[in-house]
């Protein structure tokens, strides 16, 4: 009898099967998520995978009971499938493959919203869940296993070493991505070119931070620039000649950083305090306390884009563009992590290294050089607000700690919103401004929340709305469905402009405003229902690469602006709007300690992505491809390239590492704040 039953299974042991589907796993997700093919990189993941599959194998052989082994195998197989297709149905949505950590990191909206989409994507993709799932049912139900012998335990175990060292040899000699491995890691880029367990092996070293910073040596080969700001010409008048004026540094008055270097035990911070005190601080410039003394009103605008400004139908929104200071060229890069990481690089000013969790792990320091903590050692009025829920991001818990005296959102204090999805921004400020208007000086921080996708009229109120204004624009249903969505932001800055005005503070307020991310929405995916790719025809091309994807608009508008034409030419991004400000506002802050640049400084114009490509004001730099495209026809000196790539590295483990050794903290208690 007993022989009977085995000749209804097929032969196949537990570890061939484990090895193999961890191969198939990798395989398929590189096909279904790989835009450019590289043959490199293809042959990095196989070896890598089976190197896998070869420690898997490896596992399940060391189980004794061929029952128990089989039905572990199985087990494992459909946790694989589980855990790989979560990913690609989060990169699908996102366009980022995004770490546990990011996923999970954050109590309530964090999992709601990415696992809602990623429950949203599955039903169009059951088939992609029945080609992963389907040898391990085969598996369990046709084939048994055998007993795994000493001897192929330890083949098993040096196949994995051999597969590992020879994909690490392809990476180096036939791919870009070897600095990956190292400091230069990060997890989206990781996973498509080594995948996706190695992206999640590469997260666990690298995530939980390193005894000390490696921060790069910089060979310098150039000097400080001169911005690129113009101003509408003024009247020649004869004058005596005065004296140039002679500009500090923006630096914190009476500390040393060099000298505060020297006090910690933990190295990891001794290294952040050196990093920053051999770095160059910026001078303060003409530009230094314009803004002193006025109010403040920050906004993250949900997913708004510089295609949405049109003087027509957007007259708020282009005044305030072109009225305030002028950028022509700014950039959101996408930090890889949705609208929390766009937040933080807007008001923390580093850059979001640990994905979805990087807001709250950061606020568990005391973050001194925030406009919201800066203005509230002033004396200001200070309220953060938000239109949908409070606990959406675990906003309610983290929001308080960037210097705000209150937050205020959905079911948490702000009444009146009504209860639609997205909701508008209009009530948000036809609501909220009475508030603070009579506050003065006040600090007000907005995240809107009316752009959000998708942009259907069935799924978006705002697009519902507004969708008759643009009946007769010439595109499809889904980008006119973004842009009526947008309006309602538009709606919201007209009352705003109104609002300061009627109370006589326009000149006296400054209002700022940037997105958190490109509309995303928009991207081709099965997650929106987009069967192609409108976000190209948002920006009327038939191809982008992510530097024409992340460009954007900043706006920092005042009254008193109005009529003096400022404009910066040079590339700006977003974690450059906090030591901007911090140089317009004229508050005590430290350059050093800050990734971005005060964009009227002398410092040299640059603008980084998360997998280490850039822009400066001489070119640009794509990581992926180890190109550099000059700008014009001007050569750019030896060693350049080499010199940014230095300067980013640095910059990137800078901001990770500020953070995993709780260095602001360290910082605020060594200048007493």
């Amino acid at each position: 009898m007993q022989k009977q039953r085995d000749r209804k299974f097929l032969p196949l042991p537990a570890w061939i099967f484990l090895a193999a589907m961890a191969v198939y796993h990798e395989l398929m997700l590189h096909i279904w998520v790989t835009q450019e093919f590289s043959g490199g990189r293809l042959l990095a993941v196989l070896l890598f995978a089976a190197g896998f599959g070869a420690v898997l194998g490896l596992l399940v052989g060391l189980i004794p009971s061929e029952t128990g082994a089989k039905w572990t195998a199985v087990g494992v197989s459909a946790l694989l499938t589980v855990l790989w297709m979560t990913e690609y149905c989060v990169s699908d949505a996102y366009k980022f493959f995004m770490s546990p950590k990011t996923i999970l990191g954050g109590a309530g909206g964090v999992a709601q919203d990415y696992m809602a989409q990623v429950f949203a994507v599955l039903v169009p993709n059951l088939w992609r869940v029945g080609l992963l799932l389907a040898p391990t049912v085969l598996y369990a139900i046709f084939c048994r296993t055998g007993k795994t012998t000493w001897a192929l335990r330890g083949i098993l175990a040096g196949a994995a070493v051999a597969c590992y060292l020879l994909g690490v040899g392809v990476v180096h000699l036939w791919t870009p991505d070897a600095l990956l491995l190292t400091r230069n890691y990060e997890f989206d880029t990781a996973v498509r070119s080594f995948g996706l367990h190695m992206g999640f092996a590469l997260e666990m070293t690298h995530g939980a931070g390193r005894e000390e910073p490696d921060f790069v040596a910089v060979v310098e080969t150039t000097a400080p620039t001169v911005p690129t700001v113009s101003q509408e010409p003024q009247e020649e008048t004869e004058a005596p000649t005065e004296p140039p004026i002679v500009y500090g540094d923006n630096v914190l008055p009476g500390v040393n950083l060099q000298e505060l270097g020297e006090k910690p035990e933990n190295r990891a911070v001794k290294a952040i305090y050196d990093y920053a005190a051999a770095q160059t601080p910026t001078k303060q410039n003409e530009y230094t306390g314009l803004f002193k003394g006025k109010n403040l009103i920050l906004i993250t605008a949900e997913a708004f884009t510089a295609e949405v400004i049109d003087p027509q139908r957007t007259p708020a929104l282009y005044r305030m563009a072109n009225e305030g200071i002028r950028f022509e060229e700014y950039y959101q890069p996408g930090w890889g992590a949705s609208t929390t990481a766009g937040e933080f690089s807007n008001l923390i000013g580093i850059v979001p290294t640990n994905g979805g969790a990087c807001m709250k792990e950061a606020l568990q320091q005391k973050l001194v050089f925030t406009m919201g903590y800066q203005l509230s050692r002033e004396g200001y009025y200070s309220i953060a607000y938000h239109n949908h829920f409070k606990d959406f991001y675990d906003r309610d818990k983290t929001h308080f700690h960037l210097g705000y005296d209150q937050f205020l959102a959905r079911f948490g204090g702000l009444e009146g919103i009504t209860p639609v999805w997205p909701e508008s921004d209009l009530e948000m400020i036809d609501i909220t401004v009475p508030q603070y208007i009579d506050h003065q000086p006040f600090s007000i921080y907005y995240m809107t929340v009316s752009g959000h996708c998708p942009y259907s009229l069935k799924e978006n109120a705002q697009t519902r709305k507004h969708i008759d204004e643009f009946a007769d624009m010439d595109h499809s249903d889904t980008v006119k469905g973004y842009y009526a969505s947008q309006q309602e932001l538009e709606a919201a800055m007209a009352s705003l402009l109104r609002q300061l005005e009627e109370a006589g503070i326009a000149d006296d307020t400054v209002v700022v405003l940037s997105t958190d991310h490109y509309p995303y929405g928009l991207e081709r995916s099965r997650t929106w229902q987009n069967t192609r790719d409108h976000l190209a025809e948002l920006f009327g091309v038939k191809d982008y690469d992510n530097f024409m994807r992340d460009h954007n608009a900043l706006i920092i508008w005042s009254g008193c602006l109005e009529g003096k034409n400022i404009v910066v030419e040079d590339p700006v991004y977003s974690l450059d709007i906090l030591p901007t400000l911090s140089n317009l506002f004229g508050v005590e802050y430290d350059s050093r300690l800050l990734v971005g640049r005060d964009v009227f400084s002398d410092a040299e114009p640059l603008v980084l992505w998360p997998d280490h490509s850039w822009i400066t004001d001489k070119g640009s730099y794509n990581s992926r491809k180890n190109l550099f495209i000059p700008r014009g026809t001007e050569p750019v000196e030896e060693g350049y390239v080499e010199r940014i790539n230095a300067v980013v590295s640095n910059k990137i483990t800078f901001s990770r590492s500020v953070i995993d050794h709780d260095f602001y903290n360290n910082l605020a208690a060594d200048i007493g704040r």
